[in-house]
């Protein structure tokens, strides 16, 4: 009972760490509080639903970062379907020759080479945001019939009321909430300097805005941008092809929807 009522005289109000809901709260884990959003998403999205007897298919790997995690966490196999040529995307060179992924190259959005009725576990991230929104939902029909019953998705799309609604909080949810909030001395370089750099080369630093009345946004190149599908129409198709949405966005990035879905 001593040991107990010690609890009494600590923390007077109620020990409190941080809001869970804040997303640049600070917490008494310091700089090892914070994760990167690609792990977060590893951690949310794919180490839960990854084991030895899951056959995945991804949309466009590119190099295969998310490919050789699925690796990693020993899945069966990988189905990697990208629109260029594996000697363009260096996939071999990153992943490394592995018997169980199949790296096929896309002509249309059918899936044809990928089999039916074969794939537990699909993902897709920085992909369809390149996609118009008819080419996304042509994939999303192909993809319902090379789903297993029970099989789960996630796809990352552009949302741009999400996205601006990102760029008009920026204050609150970027890094430069996390350091005006140390109190450490050790700091306060940072600090300044972001500050600094925030206030005199914002339009660098910042995304740069997107709009639903233009062809196309933030081309980088003159062969990629990006379009707006929309959590709303994402969803509409989705349940149109006879799969079940689970979230309709998981919340693990602040600037786009990563969603949840699954073939009933």
């Amino acid at each position: 009972m001593d040991f107990l009522q010690k609890f009494n005289r600590a923390w007077f109000g109620g020990y409190f760490e941080g809001s869970p809901t804040d997303p640049m709260g600070s917490s008494t884990y310091g700089i090892y509080g914070y994760n990167s959003v690609l792990y977060t998403i590893y951690l949310v999205c794919i180490r839960p639903y990854i084991t030895p007897d899951t056959v995945v298919l991804e949309i466009g790997p590119g190099r295969g970062a998310w490919s050789k995690t699925f690796l990693e966490r020993n899945c069966r196999k990988v189905y990697a379907v990208d629109a260029a040529e594996a000697g363009h995307t260096h996939f071999w060179d990153y992943v490394g020759k592995d018997p169980r992924a199949e790296y096929i190259v896309a002509h249309d959005f059918r899936l044809s080479e990928v089999p039916d009725d074969s794939i537990d576990f699909f993902f897709s991230f920085g992909v369809f945001c390149h996609l118009k929104p008819e080419m996304c939902e042509e994939y999303i029909y192909s993809l319902q019939r090379k789903m297993r019953r029970g099989g789960r998705g996630f796809l990352m799309i552009a949302d741009f009321d999400k996205y601006e609604q990102c760029r008009a909080n920026a204050e609150r949810l970027s890094i430069g909430r996390f350091l005006a909030e140390q109190r450490r001395r050790v700091w306060l370089p940072a600090k300044l300097g972001y500050q600094f750099a925030w206030r005199y080369f914002r339009p660098k630093m910042d995304l740069e805005a997107v709009s639903k009345t233009k062809d196309r946004n933030l081309s980088s190149s003159a062969d990629a941008g990006w379009y707006h599908w929309g959590v709303d129409r994402a969803c509409k198709a989705i349940t149109s092809a006879g799969l079940v949405i689970v979230e309709q966005d998981v919340e693990v990035v602040q600037r786009d929807p990563v969603m949840h879905f699954k073939k009933p």
